[in-house]
């Protein structure tokens, strides 16, 4: 009675011991894989003795008692790994449900913490050791904004405008933060049309717009606001300065182009994937050209008085997609925000849009007029103001690897 009586006190005070160990195990866990993959979306996982997964697939790994890697410092900051009674293994599992919209190659960080237990009472039981063991998963997730175009003028009136019948649908919501109560402005029989429209406006000479328009400055802030400028080249060489083929047929690689980019003569031309600085001038392609490329990303630089943004008109049939992966994933073009221009960014002139990107011009605007339009694409637009007198239609990317709005966070998954 005696060994029945003292086994089910240590079934008691070990089994409560045990469930201890469990739940510090577990804190432990989470507490590693956040940290770790928190390094990697920081890119701090890359420096000195805390380098790892660097490679796609990720090594696994154990960690060792004095390990100086980000996952297994954080399962010792907990009280595990420090001892040789403590297992902590790290693995990258390539896919994971919920970790996704990631620009970088290693998405989760799974973290596996184990204890081996030394028994009190329960040793008269014959059990002198018992394992523990816990398990999180942590990863890069993201949302994406129901917006797709913004206006990002604090005041100006007309911020964002429709005029001379021009007719604007989107799946997704409009943005306008101008506090101005005409802010917005729709006239002369133009028509919006949005899954939400956000801001002050001023609808009159038969505009209308549906929903109505919330009345209030839209709150949303600029949603590429931290995203890094691309390198410039300090000098061109003389194929890439003031580069305008005439008519043929072209094939354009990345760089920096000094001067800008003339397309036109009915010529056609490729732009290969990449980058594309254009350094002072303007990026116009026109004059009954086609222009295709996937995966580029055009970057409008230069000074003040040099700085010609972009020109798409005449009869031009561009056909462009923006990246769906890396730093400038959704980037069709990004304009330098030291710029000050008065030069707007103008699509005019019966052209035929092909465009899947996103339009980032913050701090000067957009002008989309004369039987322009774009069609059923994926196409958002960021920037100080906008203006339609053509047709657009702007279809959600509920991805966001398209238009590159997409929220990127780090959450415990498993």
């Amino acid at each position: 009675m005696s060994l029945f009586i003292f086994g089910a006190l240590g079934l008691g005070i070990d089994g409560a011991l045990l469930y201890v160990h469990r739940q510090m195990a577990q804190s432990a866990a989470d507490a590693a894989s956040q940290a770790g993959i928190m390094s990697i979306f920081d890119g701090t996982n890359a420096t000195g003795a805390n380098t790892f997964a660097t490679g796609s697939p990720a090594a696994s790994f154990t960690c060792t008692t004095t390990d100086a890697r980000t996952p297994c410092v954080y399962a010792r900051y907990n009280g595990f790994g420090g001892t040789a009674d403590d297992t902590v293994a790290v693995s990258f599992p390539g896919s994971v449900t919920g970790a996704s919209l990631s620009s970088v190659s290693v998405p989760a960080i799974t973290v596996t913490v184990q204890r081996t237990v030394h028994g009190g009472f329960i040793q008269m039981l014959g059990l002198s050791t018992t394992t523990v063991k816990a398990k999180a998963t942590a990863g890069i997730v993201g949302s994406v904004p129901a917006s797709c175009i913004y206006t990002l003028d604090p005041s100006s009136s007309g911020a964002f405008s429709l005029s001379n019948g021009a007719s604007v649908v989107s799946d997704c919501a409009v943005e306008v933060k101008s506090s101005s109560s005409s802010g917005g402005t729709i006239t002369g029989g133009s028509s919006l049309t949005a899954s939400a429209v956000h801001g002050k406006f001023s609808i009159s000479n038969g505009g209308s717009s549906n929903p109505t328009p919330s009345g209030a400055a839209s709150a949303v802030a600029d949603p590429f606001v931290s995203l890094p400028a691309p390198t410039v080249a300090s000098s061109c060489d003389s194929q890439h300065t003031n580069y305008s083929p005439g008519y043929g047929t072209w094939t354009l690689n990345p760089g920096t182009y000094c001067g800008g980019i003339t397309i036109g003569n009915g010529a056609t031309a490729t732009f290969n994937a990449g980058t594309y600085v254009i350094k002072g001038g303007t990026l116009n392609l026109g004059g009954g050209a086609t222009v295709t490329g996937s995966g580029v990303t055009f970057y409008l630089t230069g000074t003040n008085s040099t700085y010609g943004s972009v020109n798409i008109s005449n009869g031009a049939s561009i056909t462009l997609t923006a990246p769906t992966s890396g730093t400038y994933m959704g980037i069709l073009f990004f304009q330098d925000r030291s710029i000050t221009s008065s030069v707007n960014a103008t699509f005019a002139g019966g052209v035929a849009l092909k465009l899947t990107g996103s339009m980032y011009f913050p701090t000067t605007a957009v002008s989309i007029s004369n039987g322009a339009s774009s069609d059923g694409y994926n196409l958002a637009i960021v920037a100080q103001r906008v203006s339609f007198t053509g047709g657009a239609h702007f279809t959600y990317d509920p991805t966001g690897t398209k238009t590159g709005l997409a929220i990127r966070t780090v959450a415990l998954i498993e």
